[in-house]
């Protein structure tokens, strides 16, 4: 009977090595999800119904001041719609780098005590987004029933968008995390970051607010291009822009850049966190 041997050196690992570990430890990942969701939503009265309550407060505080007391308009969406639209990708987006940059702090008994691929404790950040982003898109659901909001054919490629907004924010955990390891302030930026950041996003204006020789910026912010990606795929809201497709390409590379390099830096995580 032949038995399979596992060696476990201080060498770094090729890239395809480092990829084929991941995927040898995707059981873990489901494990440490489970975990992390029975921490987050123990002893609550309303559990995972919290997921639902966070977007719905920003939903009713941004509908309230913006579109019954400013009025502004969406281009033939109604304001609420429009609101959680954009608040789906940026929430998903903000937890997955909020968690996930934090997730090796948080994890640093078990880094220090059992070996494990480090890559998949921001991935198992992911599935909690993805499990919260689907009730989430719940009360959208529930939103577009009451408003008659139809849906575009384009609704096809949402997942495609959905797998690029889990790039894009595991693209800042990786080179977060790489960057943390020798100045450990930049932990204490990301809560600014998402703060601030969702007010260079449209996710609750327009971006037909901005003045005209200032709204090609927006093209140039990744998350923008996500936030109107997912309006364009739901709704068939605006009109696709190349310029998507450009920015996609340049996280990708990246982001594959920041794996490789947080696969470098696996083997002294142990000791700088």
């Amino acid at each position: 009977m032949s038995e399979e041997l596992h060696i476990i050196s201080s060498k770094d690992d090729t890239f395809k090595s480092f990829i084929t570990k991941i995927w040898n430890f995707k059981t873990l990942i489901w494990v440490f999800a489970k975990r992390d969701l029975k921490v987050k939503y123990s002893q609550t009265f309303i559990g995972l119904g919290w997921t639902v309550l966070q977007p719905l407060t920003a939903l009713l505080i941004f509908t309230f001041f913006f579109g019954f007391l400013l009025n502004w308009e969406t281009e033939g969406i109604p304001y609420p719609i429009y609101v959680l639209s954009g608040l789906l990708g940026w929430n998903f987006f903000s937890y997955i780098v909020s968690a996930g940059a934090n997730g090796l702090q948080e994890s640093q008994h078990l880094i220090k005590k059992i070996y494990f691929p480090k890559s998949i404790i921001p991935l198992s950040k992911a599935i909690i987004a993805l499990i919260e982003l689907g009730i989430s898109m719940v009360l959208l659901i529930l939103l577009m029933l009451y408003y008659h909001q139809g849906i575009s054919w384009k609704i096809l490629l949402l997942p495609l968008i959905i797998s690029y907004n889990t790039i894009l924010a595991l693209c800042f955990v990786y080179w977060i995390s790489i960057l943390s390891l020798k100045k450990r302030d930049i932990l204490h930026l990301i809560p600014f970051m998402l703060y601030f950041g969702i007010w260079f996003s449209p996710v609750f204006f327009s971006n037909t607010l901005l003045p005209e020789q200032y709204r090609y910026l927006l093209d140039y912010n990744p998350i923008a291009n996500v936030v109107e990606m997912w309006r364009w795929s739901l709704f068939g809201y605006g009109e696709f822009k190349l310029i998507w497709v450009f920015n996609a390409l340049i996280i990708c590379v990246i982001f594959t850049i920041g794996l490789f390099y947080y696969n470098k830096k696996e083997g002294v995580f142990a000791d700088n966190i």
